[in-house]
């Protein structure tokens, strides 16, 4: 039985090899369940699956395919797979981690006929029957020595086994997939002030972009959310809105189709202020009763816009209730008022009340001139506003947000100044981290710490810093690798 990582591989994103590999190996597995060996279909898909496999052989002298969470490898290299497909992956996966199972080596002296054999005796192990040590002796026993089952990795630890190298490629790609969508949103308000067509379907691609980056690592785009230096705050803060409601959507086990509704809704839920005053939204002074008063009639303005300018279907038709509802707390207290029957609001509704909230006090534009600091805000929307939300929902956003959220910077022990990148499941008081200065100032190289490991127990976090008491911009940090 073999450990799940070696540091000393490439670690880097796969290739359409590689995912053609995956996919074979998993459509293979499913069809040795149902067919015997000297069939043609099962035949020609293990010769398709050995061919691939020569050429990673040849590429780097074996082939380890594992999973990691809903994240698949090969030799180290992060795979973009779609595990609920053709394949039927995921269900293969929900089995090996019953069986302890987190992936397989093969070396580079694996035949056809080993391989084919592996094939036959593993998928036809079913959960509870065995375990990896078990199975592992089973191997030994068919004299299949040239392949080897690794270990699978606890949930709790999963994130703590993605290369490092794997997860700057996901940050790299987080900030494509990010500033993409926000300029949908710029295109949408533009086309939106103009009276033009709106082009929906790429909104539509926008958001399914987001949908894939977070399922495949939403701490890298979460950390996106910490900029807020943006000369038009509204593209950024729909962007913000969209990206935190998503996430809430997955945790809550959406599935794809009501994702895309849920994220293309958050994405217009504040169009109907494109119809105000520009200098009202850019107003640098407190609101006075007027200026209110043209605010609140927002949400109507919105659900009007989406219904007039949108082409009306499912997802224009949330869109509309998202941006009418968005403003009326879980109390009835908000707006618009309601004055006849008070029906509680659409969950998507109460998603985007809670984000829309959580990011506007935490930028400090529109209603409150002065940000207040992540920590704060979550406080301030547990117990002051607490009535104003629903209860259930703003705890799972709370846990996705974390006690110190993913673009916060932080004061260690060590008087080092350090960037929050993800939260850690284990101990959420200890997140992965890029530390950036110490007491003699910025570094010229930043260093990847893991809070939670071991030989790091001398570091610990003493609290949030605010960036510009420090004449710092957190954006720099976020953005410079």
């Amino acid at each position: 039985m073999t450990s799940t990582t070696n540091d000393e591989q490439i670690r880097v994103l796969a290739g359409k090899e590689e995912e053609r590999l995956v996919n074979a190996f998993f459509v293979l597995y499913k069809t040795a369940r149902i067919i015997e060996d000297n069939n043609p279909t099962f035949k020609n898909q293990a010769e398709a699956l050995f061919r691939l496999m020569q050429q990673t052989f040849e590429l780097d002298g074996m082939v380890i395919i594992k999973a990691i969470g809903n994240r698949y490898f090969v030799n180290n290299r992060l795979v973009k797979f779609d595990d609920k497909g053709i394949s039927g992956a995921s269900t293969v996966v929900a089995e090996w981690k019953t069986l302890g199972v987190g992936g397989v080596h093969f070396n580079a002296d694996t035949r056809l006929e080993d391989m084919q054999q592996f094939i036959r005796f593993i998928s036809q192990i079913r959960p509870n029957s065995q375990d990896i040590n078990s199975l592992t002796m089973s191997l030994q026993s068919h004299r299949l020595s040239t392949i080897q089952l690794l270990s699978a990795v606890a949930k709790n630890e999963e994130d703590r086994f993605i290369p490092e190298e794997v997860r700057r490629q996901f940050r790299k790609a987080a900030r494509s997939t990010f500033f993409k969508a926000m300029n949908v949103v710029e295109e949408v308000v533009v086309r939106t002030r103009e009276d033009a067509d709106i082009n929906i379907s790429k909104t539509k691609r926008v958001v399914h972009s987001l949908i894939d980056h977070i399922t495949r690592d939403e701490s890298s785009i979460i950390e996106l959310t910490a900029i807020k230096d943006f000369d038009d705050y509204t593209y950024a803060h729909s962007t913000n809105v969209c990206i935190y409601a998503l996430t809430l959507g997955v945790r809550l086990g959406l599935d794809r189709a009501r994702l895309s509704q849920l994220g293309f809704s958050a994405l217009f839920h504040d169009i109907g202020k494109v119809k105000l005053p520009t200098d009202l939204i850019r107003k640098p002074d407190a609101y006075d009763e007027n200026d209110w008063l043209q605010m609140q009639s927002h949400p109507l303005l919105g659900a009007k816009t989406v219904l007039r300018n949108l082409k009306f279907d499912m997802h224009s038709a949330r869109a509309a209730r998202g941006a009418f509802e968005h403003h009326i707390n879980s109390d009835f207290t908000g707006y618009p008022r309601l004055h006849h029957e008070k029906r509680p609001t659409n969950l998507f509704s109460q998603i985007i009340s809670i984000v829309d909230s959580f990011d506007a006090l935490t930028s400090g534009r529109v209603y409150l001139k002065e940000a207040i600091s992540p920590d704060k805000v979550l406080k301030k929307m547990q117990h002051q506003m607490k009535s104003k939300f629903d209860s259930f929902l703003l705890r799972i956003f709370t846990d996705v947000v974390g006690i110190y959220p993913s673009g916060s910077l932080v004061l260690l022990t060590t008087d080092e100044v350090a960037l929050v990148l993800t939260n850690n499941d284990v101990d959420k008081s200890r997140p992965y981290v890029k530390i950036i200065g110490n007491a003699e100032g910025l570094l010229p190289t930043a260093e990847w710490v893991d809070l939670a490991a071991e030989f790091q127990a001398h570091r610990k976090i003493v609290r949030l810093i605010e960036p510009e008491r420090y004449g710092l911009r957190v954006e720099d940090f976020i953005l410079d690798d």
